[in-house]
C-alpha cells in the first residue's frame, strides 16, 4: 500500500443543479443532502474531503487539486454533469481525461449500461436469453416496417433513459400493429430526442420480474445480495392486461419481495450469469441486473452499472436484509477504490466496512474470473 500521509484526500463531485430534499421527504441521492452526508462520513473516518461542483470549471479545478494534494481520489456522486451544448456528459470522462484515481466504473461501462441495445448485445454474446428487439432512430422509422413481428406484444422505450422514464400505460402495443408502434416510437423521439428501443414484451402467463444486486471488490470478486422480486400483482394494470414498473411509481417500493421466492438452482444461475456480466462490462463497486420471466423462462433486460444508492434504493434495501447499514454500504465505494489504487485506508474506514467486506470472505463471494454458465 502507498502511504499518502495520515489522511487520504477524497474529492467529492456533485451536480450544480442539485438542491436540498424537502424536509418531509427521505433524501434523494441527487441532492445536496448526499454531499453533506458523504462528506461527513469520510471526515469521520479520517479523510480530507474537497467538494467540487461539476460546472464548466471542473477540469481546471481538478488540475489545481492535483497540483496541491498528493494522489487525490475522486468520488463522483453525480453520474452526469451539464455541458455548454445542453446535453449531459459523464462526469467520469473529465476525471479519466486527467488520469485521476476515481471510484465507480469507467465511462465505457456506464455508456454500455445506459444503451439498452448495447447491453442486450452483450447478453447475446454471452449466450444469455434476452427479448428480441430493434432500434429506431429519429428521422428514420423504416426499421418499424422492415422488422419481422414476433408473437404477442412489443414494449417501446427510450434507448438511453433509466429509472423507467418513458414508460406509461400506453407503451405496450400489439407486435403486429406497425402503425401503433410507429406512433409510440415517434412520441419517444419527440419527448427524449433519442432513439427508441422496440422490444418483445415479456409477460402473460407466469410473468415475474426480479432484480439481482451484487457488490464488487477491487479485484473483481462479487458478493451476492438477496435477489429482489417486483411483485407484479401489486402493480396497477395497464390496458387491462399488462403489469410493469412506470416512472411515476418506481420510487414507492411497496411492491418489493425480499428475498425473492426462487428455487436454489435458479438463484445460483442468476448470480453466475450476473458475475459474467460484471466481468465483461467492467462494473465496479456495485451493480444491479434486471430480469423478467414468463412461462418460457427468464430473460435479461438491462444492467444498472451505477445503481441507485438512496436509502430506499433496490440495492440498499436488499443489503439491509443481510444486516448491513447504510453508512457501511456507501463506505464500501471509496474503500474499494483505495484498495484498487493501493492507497492506505484509515483504520476507521476499515472498521466501518468490516460487515460488508465479510460478505466477500464468508461464502457469499465468488471470483468474477471463475464465473461460468451452469
Amino acid at each position: 500500500m502507498l502511504d499518502v500521509g495520515s489522511e487520504a484526500t477524497v474529492v467529492l463531485t456533485y451536480d450544480p443543479r442539485w438542491s436540498y430534499t424537502p424536509q418531509d421527504h427521505t433524501p434523494f441521492w441527487a441532492s445536496l443532502d448526499t454531499v453533506d452526508y458523504v462528506a461527513a462520513l469520510l471526515e469521520e473516518t479520517e479523510n480530507t474531503v474537497l467538494v467540487v461542483q461539476t460546472d464548466a470549471s471542473l477540469e481546471s479545478r481538478l488540475k489545481d487539486i492535483v497540483r496541491k494534494h498528493a494522489m487525490p481520489l475522486v468520488f463522483w456522486l453525480n453520474e452526469f454533469m451539464p455541458t455548454e451544448s445542453g446535453r449531459d456528459a459523464f462526469t467520469v470522462r473529465v476525471i479519466e481525461k486527467l488520469r485521476m484515481m476515481h471510484t465507480g466504473p469507467s465511462s465505457r461501462a456506464l455508456a454500455m449500461g445506459l444503451d439498452k441495445e448495447a447491453t442486450k448485445a452483450l447478453f447475446r454474446r454471452l449466450g444469455l436469453p434476452t427479448p428480441e428487439s430493434y432500434v429506431v432512430y429519429p428521422g428514420d422509422c423504416s426499421a418499424v416496417g422492415q422488422a419481422h413481428p414476433w408473437p404477442g406484444f412489443s414494449i417501446i422505450k427510450p434507448l438511453l433513459q433509466g429509472n423507467s422514464r418513458g414508460l406509461d400505460e400506453s407503451c405496450v402495443v400489439a407486435a403486429d400493429d406497425r402503425q401503433a408502434i410507429r406512433r409510440r416510437v415517434e412520441q419517444v423521439h419527440r419527448e427524449f430526442d433519442e432513439p427508441a428501443l422496440v422490444e418483445r414484451y415479456i409477460g402473460g402467463q407466469n410473468e415475474r420480474e426480479f432484480t439481482v444486486p451484487m457488490l464488487i471488490s477491487h479485484v473483481g470478486g462479487t458478493a451476492a445480495l438477496p435477489i429482489t422480486e417486483i411483485d407484479l400483482s401489486q402493480l396497477p394494470v395497464a390496458q387491462g392486461r399488462f403489469r410493469f414498473l412506470t416512472n411515476d411509481i418506481k420510487d414507492e417500493k411497496y411492491y418489493l419481495k425480499i428475498p425473492a421466492d426462487l428455487p436454489a438452482r435458479a438463484m445460483v444461475q442468476l448470480y453466475s450469469d450476473v458475475g459474467m456480466i460484471i466481468k465483461q462490462m467492467g462494473c465496479r463497486d456495485m451493480t444491479r441486473v434486471d430480469v423478467r420471466g414468463d412461462s418460457t423462462g427468464l430473460y435479461y433486460i438491462e444492467v444498472n452499472a451505477n445503481p441507485g444508492k438512496n436509502r430506499f434504493s433496490y440495492l440498499t434495501t436488499s443489503a439491509y436484509h443481510l444486516g448491513l447499514e447504510y453508512a457501511e454500504i456507501i463506505a464500501h465505494i471509496p474503500f474499494q477504490a483505495m484498495l484498487k489504487y493501493r492507497l492506505e485506508p484509515s483504520r476507521q474506514l476499515r472498521r466501518l466496512v468490516e460487515p460488508v467486506e465479510a460478505l466477500f470472505e464468508a461464502g457469499f463471494a465468488s471470483d468474477a474470473k471463475s464465473q461460468t454458465l451452469g
